[in-house]
């Protein structure tokens, strides 16, 4: 008797399983074939497999694909990257902006990948209702004090940071990558933590840490288990525990010492950490991007130095910079950015809803959308026949000279800046609610050092280096050659 209740028991709880396992797969097998009915009216190439588009593209050869497929199918596209993963591609301006804002959301992948080798950061969760808090917070940080103190750095301060790249290098020459990426740590650390940064002992260590731990980020943060199995696992997290240490010891030091108030408004360590990541590796790119351009275009150079003549002879009774009278310097920095942005593609997701377009294209929940940035930005539809040339002038207007300014030189006195926001294809630092937070700081912060830069060096490509490393055309998107060695010629 007991042990026919224990079978019927047993019977139950078996029934139960399978049909609640049943109904789960049920439930996965309906969202697919939801998926694939919401996406097939979305243009695209026919999935040579099961397993869609994936095995086909890789890193390297995605812009190049995407520009095919937008060629062939028009400004939206839709590639398969495997049964239930929908990518799709927008090319349209006015698509994208409204894309952008709708669509809040990042892949799983990079909140993951940055919470396990930074810590708890809010910087890069994936839903935006669960960051967008702290994201208005950090932007009037950036936007005020911090802002304010990235556009008036004293010159000595970015002599020292000169200097400190420069003893960092190999006497004579040395790759702009290499220098690019001292000049944009030093200059983000001190902005964020303060003068003292400079004089860190440890800053160097720091540095050297955070590349090495944003190298493998990404591949230790594509697990979907954490591998706890591997040795090298163990050795990333052990530097990724010392990153956090000096973080915190540093980060300590300062609000004692130095009654840094922005530093107040990031307890957890991981924030900070994010910050320096994120924001020294994109303004890296950006200046070694700019200096390339400087040495090959000559005739620039001379023009941002003569606005920079002008400006010390307007604030005669100031040591600080302050690049807003300096329209071609700014218009240089915007142009670089816009041939070269600090990644190809911007990529947004909507996790819980699907995304309905003012031109009837509806986007199912969950598929990763990107949008080709440096396709968008060389069109030649939107930015003319000269789209894949430097030509900072695009962003700068002719006003009428100023008679009474007896120092007019080169007639720079009479131009003023194009706002970069007037070009709706101008998107290096993104767009809408997902936004890069710190556009208007990375901009002041690399103007300022270029301002005083150019006031005191010229730079040169070294004697024996390539003579002409001009950008060229590969698999369809700007590229530029390897990193020149450059050198900087103190001005007499």
């Amino acid at each position: 008797m007991a042990a026919s209740f224990f079978e019927r028991q047993l019977n139950a709880i078996s029934w139960v399983s399978l049909i609640t396992v049943t109904a789960f797969l049920l439930l996965k097998l309906a969202n697919i074939f939801g998926l694939w009915i919401k996406a097939r009216p979305i243009p695209g190439p026919p999935c040579p497999s099961f397993y869609g588009h994936g095995h086909l593209i890789t890193r390297s050869n995605l812009t190049e694909i995407l520009y095919k497929c937008h060629k062939k199918y028009g400004r939206v596209v839709k590639l398969w990257l495997g049964p239930t993963q929908l990518l799709v591609s927008i090319e349209d301006s006015e698509l994208i902006k409204e894309v952008l804002w709708k669509a809040e959301d990042k892949l799983p992948l990079t909140g993951r990948a940055f919470r396990l080798a930074f810590g708890k950061s809010s910087l890069f969760v994936s839903s935006f209702d669960k960051v967008e808090h702290q994201r208005k917070l950090l932007e009037v940080k950036l936007g005020g004090k911090l802002l304010e103190r990235a556009s008036l750095i004293p010159d000595k301060i970015l002599c020292s940071i000169i200097e400190r790249a420069q003893n960092e290098t190999t006497k004579g020459g040395t790759e702009c990558e290499t220098i690019s990426l001292s000049l944009a740590f030093s200059i983000l650390g001190s902005t964020i933590f303060g003068d003292v940064f400079l004089s860190w002992p440890k800053a160097t260590v720091y540095k050297e840490l955070l590349m090495k731990i944003a190298k493998d980020a990404c591949f230790w943060g594509s697990y979907s288990v954490t591998p706890f199995w591997k040795q090298e696992f163990w050795r990333y997290q052990e530097s990724c525990t010392r990153l956090k240490l000096l973080t915190e010891e540093f980060a300590k030091e300062c609000r004692q010492n130095c009654n840094t108030e922005f530093l107040w408004a990031f307890e957890p360590c991981g924030e900070l950490i994010s910050l320096m990541f994120h924001g020294s590796l994109t303004m890296a790119a950006l200046v070694a991007n700019i200096l390339t351009r400087l040495v090959t275009h000559l005739d620039i150079q001379d023009e941002i130095y003569s606005e920079v003549v002008m400006a010390q002879k307007v604030r005669r009774k100031t040591h600080e910079q302050n690049v807003e009278g300096m329209p071609k310097l700014l218009a240089t920095v915007y142009e670089s950015a816009r041939l070269l942005p600090a990644g190809p593609l911007l990529q947004r997701c909507s996790l819980d809803n699907d995304l309905n377009l003012k031109n009837g294209t509806v986007i199912p929940a969950g598929a990763i959308i990107v949008v080709p940035v440096q396709l968008v930005q060389s069109n030649t539809e939107t930015w003319g026949k000269d789209a894949d040339k430097f030509n900072p002038y695009r962003f700068v207007l002719p006003t009428e000279p100023i008679p009474d300014v007896k120092e007019s030189l080169n007639g720079f006195d009479s131009c003023a800046m194009k706002e970069p926001d007037e070009f709706e294809a101008f998107l290096p630092f993104g767009y809408g609610a997902r936004a890069c937070i710190g556009q208007k700081l990375a901009v002041r912060g690399i103007s300022s050092l270029f301002a005083a830069l150019l006031g005191q060096y010229e730079i040169r490509l070294q004697s024996g280096s390539e003579s002409n490393p001009k950008p060229t055309m590969n698999n369809y998107i700007l590229e530029l050659l390897p990193s020149p060695k450059i050198v900087f010629i103190k001005r007499k």
